[in-house]
């Protein structure tokens, strides 16, 4: 059940999507949601993270968002909610719950905001929180898959490193390829400090669509990184 859905999700992506005038509700809760809707923002940035994947999408001209808790998980059961968070469907589960049988013809994909899909961490997209962030040093970066790994060099302790982040400014840069640009943000700890080197992939799938190519500029690192998204 889980598969029939991302499956379908992946189809809608190529329907377009609708404009502002469209969706009237657009205008209050789709500018960086991951921003500005404080529950979207606490669940990207709550431990239970990992394997989370978030979608942006457009029904009944309402702005609604699918959370997917578990991408690794059989059978998982994905949820719909409105800005609000007011529960507006169901689907999955091993019962194979569907509470809006019409959701999946009139759904409209906007944009994949968060994914951890194989990966360590998901890829931000929010303009503000891009300009708001201070971009941290690289040593070096590869594409592996869908995933980005980065590895850094830090002063931090010796625990186990959580607060580390890749964003997407929102623009997409008009080329052949097409251009993005990133910033990787880690947030220093100096209590009695060591320095640590580690590496942490990122999912970067929501950035293009199924087999486009595009080039990644990673603020503050001189090499830009070439990505093909692969199923």
């Amino acid at each position: 059940m889980k598969h029939t859905f991302l499956f379908l999700l992946l189809s809608m992506s190529f329907l377009g999507c609708k404009t502002d005038d469209d969706n009237p509700s657009s205008k209050i809760c789709s500018e960086d949601p991951l921003e500005n809707i404080e529950w979207l923002k606490e669940l990207v940035n709550s431990s239970y993270a990992n394997g989370l994947e978030i979608v942006q999408y457009y029904y009944k001209q309402e702005a609604v968002f699918s959370i997917n808790n578990c991408l690794n998980c059989a059978d998982n059961l994905v949820s719909v909610y409105d800005c609000k968070k007011n529960k507006v469907c169901e689907f999955g589960g091993i019962a194979g719950v569907n509470t809006c049988p019409n959701f999946t013809n009139e759904a409209i994909v906007d944009k994949i905001l968060f994914t951890d899909r194989n990966c360590e961490k998901g890829t931000l997209i929010s303009s503000k929180l891009y300009e708001e962030t201070k971009a941290s040093p690289i040593a070096s970066a590869e594409i592996n898959g869908n995933c980005l790994d980065i590895t850094f060099s830090i002063l931090s302790t010796q625990d186990r490193i959580e607060d580390v982040k890749l964003i997407d400014s929102g623009e997409v840069l008009e080329s052949i390829p097409v251009q993005r640009r990133i910033k990787f943000s880690i947030k220093e700890n100096l209590t009695k400090p060591t320095s640590i080197s580690a590496t942490t992939s990122f999912d970067v799938s929501n950035l293009a669509e199924l087999g486009e190519t595009i080039i990644l500029n990673i603020d503050g690192f001189g090499t830009s990184i070439k990505y093909t998204r692969a199923p």
